[in-house]
C-alpha cells in the first residue's frame, strides 16, 4: 500500500510515519509538508515534497503528488498553541490546509483515509460554543464532505509521551477508564493503531467512517 501523510514532522505524526515504514503495510512512504524531516532523508521507503502549504494551489499539488497511492493520512494539528491563537489561524492550519490536502487525495483517486482529531470531536459541534471543538468540529466536517468511501477518524485522549502535553496531566489523567476517552494513551499506540487499521481493517471497513477514541484503538493494537 502506498500511503502519502500531511504532519509527519510534528509530534504525533512522526510517530505514525515511523510506524508506518516498520510495518509491512505500507510499501512507500510519501511526506508532504512545510519541510522535509531530517531523519528520513536516507528511508529507502520515504520521498519527501517540501511545498508551500498556504498556497491556494496547496490542493492541486497534492493531487499532482498523491496519484497512484492507496491511503491519506492527515495528523496535522496545533497542539498547545491554541490558546494564544485566533480563531482564524487554527482555521487556516486546521480546517483549510486539512481541507486541500483531504479534496487534493480523493481528487487523485485515494479513497481510504485517515484523520488525527481528539476526544470529544464530532461534526456536529461546528457550532460549539468552545472554539476549540468549533474548529475540530470544521475539520471533520471539511474531510467528511470530501467523500472518502472509507474513513477512519482517530480521536484520542490525554497523549502521552507528546511534547505538546504537559506531565502534570497525564498525572491527573492516568487513572480515568478508556471507555471515558479522556484518559491516557500513549503517542506510540496512537502510532500503532493507525498502521493496524491499515493492516486489519481497512479492507474490511463496510461503514464510510469508522471513529476510534482510546479504547479502540489500544483494542485495535492488541488483537
Amino acid at each position: 500500500m502506498k500511503c502519502i501523510i500531511f504532519g509527519g514532522s510534528g509530534e504525533v505524526g512522526g510517530a505514525v510515519a515511523r510506524e508506518l515504514l516498520r510495518s509491512n503495510v505500507c510499501s512507500q512512504l510519501t511526506m508532504i509538508g512545510r519541510r522535509t524531516v531530517a531523519s528520513m532523508q536516507n528511508e529507502a521507503k520515504v520521498r519527501q515534497f517540501a511545498v508551500d502549504t498556504n498556497s491556494p494551489d496547496f490542493e492541486e499539488i497534492v493531487k499532482e503528488i498523491a496519484q497512484g497511492h492507496d491511503a491519506g493520512i492527515s495528523c496535522i494539528g496545533i497542539g498547545s498553541g491554541t490558546a494564544s491563537m485566533s480563531e482564524e489561524q487554527m482555521m487556516a492550519v486546521e480546517v483549510t490546509m486539512v481541507g486541500y490536502f483531504a479534496r487534493g487525495c480523493k481528487a487523485a483517486g485515494i479513497e481510504i483515509f485517515e484523520l488525527l482529531t481528539a476526544v470529544g470531536v464530532k461534526e456536529g459541534r461546528a457550532d460549539s460554543r468552545i472554539k476549540y471543538f468549533r474548529v475540530l468540529g470544521k475539520k471533520y466536517r471539511t474531510v467528511l464532505e470530501a467523500g472518502f468511501n472509507k474513513l477512519a477518524v482517530f480521536k484520542p485522549g490525554v497523549i502521552v509521551g507528546n511534547a505538546h502535553t504537559p506531565h502534570w496531566m497525564t498525572y491527573f489523567t492516568r487513572l480515568v477508564p478508556d471507555s471515558f476517552g479522556w484518559g491516557n494513551i500513549h503517542q506510540e499506540e496512537v502510532a500503532r493503531a493507525f498502521a493496524a487499521h491499515l493492516e486489519k481493517e481497512a479492507d474490511l471497513q463496510k461503514e464510510p467512517v469508522v471513529a476510534y477514541g482510546n479504547k479502540e484503538m489500544k483494542r485495535l493494537i492488541s488483537e
